[in-house]
């Protein structure tokens, strides 16, 4: 990663890839970046992770991104970028070699109301962005208002957008595995319409992200088969 302006020693603001599991203790990075950086094609959603740790605990704390400025006029608008927060799992028993035991990042709830950090323990947020599939190819640059009661900065952002985008119907089709049963145990649900009510979540999500699964169909009587 990559420490942000803005970075104190009272604050560690920071930012990672998408593609690393961020634990609550690791230190803070050593290098330094101009800002949050994600590279994404038009119609593709892609993301990356803002970190803070505090050395006291901040009560109330709000994310509130804001549009991107790019090339010619051009922009992307507030709506398309979503801040998520990384939520930590307790795992207690491992599963396998590659497992640890502890705090693990896995959920990416919707913040819904200011939250509170924990001192000296980091809290990644999932900076998800949308490019829209008309959006003109170049760099857009916006920021991130953090604040919070004793606290304020702006985490600058960049989007890189490539001259090229991505079809609504993907050609390379995927096919993860995917279990309605644990899906409903896990959210609580056991009527027929909240099983698919919840079933219709978890697909559009999926079609947001150009995945599909094995079964697209798994409340309805509908089977393919092979001689």
């Amino acid at each position: 990663g990559e420490l942000l302006p803005g970075s104190s020693e009272q604050v560690g603001v920071w930012w990672a890839s998408s593609g690393w599991k961020i634990g609550r203790d690791c230190p803070l990075p050593q290098a330094r970046g101009e800002a949050l950086t994600i590279r994404a094609a038009k119609n593709e959603v892609e993301a990356a992770q803002l970190v803070l740790r505090p050395k006291a605990a901040i009560q109330g704390l709000s994310v509130t991104p804001g549009a991107l400025n790019g090339p010619a006029g051009a922009t992307i608008p507030a709506a398309c970028v979503e801040v998520l927060e990384v939520r930590y799992v307790n795992v207690t028993q491992t599963t396998d070699r590659s497992s640890v035991a502890g705090y693990w990042p896995d959920p990416l709830p919707p913040i819904d109301k200011p939250m509170n950090l924990e001192a000296g323990k980091n809290q990644p947020f999932w900076v998800r962005v949308h490019v829209p599939r008309d959006a003109r190819a170049g760099v857009y640059e916006g920021r991130i208002d953090l604040a919070a009661k004793g606290f304020k900065t702006a985490v600058p952002i960049k989007i890189e957008v490539y001259d090229f985008d991505l079809p609504n119907r993907m050609t390379c089709v995927t096919a993860f595995g995917f279990s309605d049963d644990l899906a409903y145990h896990y959210q609580g649900v056991t009527d027929p319409q909240q099983k698919r009510q919840v079933l219709e979540k978890y697909f559009a999500n999926y079609s947001a992200h150009h995945i599909s699964t094995y079964n697209l169909a798994p409340l309805d009587p509908i089977r393919v088969t092979w001689p």
